[in-house]
């Protein structure tokens, strides 16, 4: 049986990834000033909007997830038939609205798909599992990885399948660090919950001190702080390392930038992180932030994720 992973435009894994697993994903539509912006991982066009983002700072942006319709549409006129089973993974339901809508609208799916597989000579049932990834940005790119891990390794039952990825997400931790703390304020402003993860200091801005907070099972964190943002990076990957040693879940561990990824890999702190990664067999998976994600914690904003106990 065919299976699809379905994702959400703010899953952070690189195009390459996205067109070797075949995944599928759901776009969503920002609104900066007077310009609209598709987002569906697209490298280019998150880079434009990063710009611009940076160059307007004052402007609104309006994050307008997939709608339900548009659910329902690109499953019932396409995936419905090239496909026996699916697996939509979205943002952590704290912070979109994206996993109510996948889920409303997967009953319209479950009750229409019958004659849009008669009609194309296929009499087998269609099976569709919508899962709250509880993470964000690189968060849910780790959580994707290990459900590619899964149906790629063991003919599983699709309930199992369900229940490995749900046991899987409770070991995810993603660390977000912003550049500019202006847009991850307004962020965790408009998400009240998420102010403790960014909070008001006259002080921390005349040091340029760095937040980083940690995404964990639907919650968000302040995690520590650096000096500025090369030095709070490499506290993190000091971090990641003691992760590392310890064990991890999966082999990876994933990082988002919300500008030129490769700006980032010049890092040193980076550069001399991978080298350690590999050495203990952990691919270290940098990719373009989404223009969602962008739009939320702000141009020069990174997320690093990995899963572990």
């Amino acid at each position: 049986m065919k299976t699809v992973v379905v994702i959400d435009a703010t899953c952070d894994l690189p195009g390459a990834y996205v067109q070797q697993h075949r995944l599928r994903v759901l776009p969503s539509t920002l609104i900066l000033g007077d310009q609209a912006f598709s987002d569906a991982r697209d490298a280019n066009l998150s880079l434009a909007f990063f710009h611009r983002y940076a160059a307007s700072p004052d402007l609104k942006v309006t994050n307008e997830p997939c709608s339900a319709d548009t659910i329902a549409a690109l499953f019932l006129n396409r995936w419905v038939v090239e496909y026996d089973r699916a697996v939509l993974i979205t943002l952590s339901q704290t912070l979109s609205a994206l996993f109510q809508n996948a889920t409303e609208t997967s009953f319209a799916i479950l009750r229409g798909y019958r004659e849009k597989r008669r009609l194309a000579g296929l009499q087998t049932p269609f099976h569709l599992n919508v899962l709250d990834s509880k993470t964000v940005f690189a968060g849910e790119a780790v959580l994707v990885d290990a459900a590619i891990r899964l149906l790629g390794k063991q003919n599983l039952a699709f309930n199992e399948l369900r229940r490995r990825i749900e046991e899987f997400r409770r070991y995810v931790h993603c660390y977000i660090l912003p550049e500019d703390l202006s847009y991850a304020r307004n962020w965790a402003n408009d998400k009240g919950e998420m102010h403790m993860a960014f909070p008001e200091s006259r002080l921390d801005g005349l040091l340029g001190n760095k937040p980083v907070a940690r995404f964990f099972d639907g919650d968000i964190e302040l995690a520590f702080k650096g000096r500025n943002f090369d030095k709070a990076l490499s506290n993190l990957l000091d971090h990641v390392r003691k992760a590392v040693e310890l064990g991890l879940k999966s082999p990876l561990v994933a990082i988002s930038y919300a500008g030129n990824p490769q700006a980032l890999r010049q890092k040193p702190c980076l550069i001399e992180f991978e080298r350690y990664a590999h050495q203990w067999g952990v691919e270290v998976m940098v990719s373009i932030m989404s223009a969602a994600g962008g739009a939320s914690v702000g141009p020069g904003a990174l997320s690093l994720a990995y899963a572990a106990d």
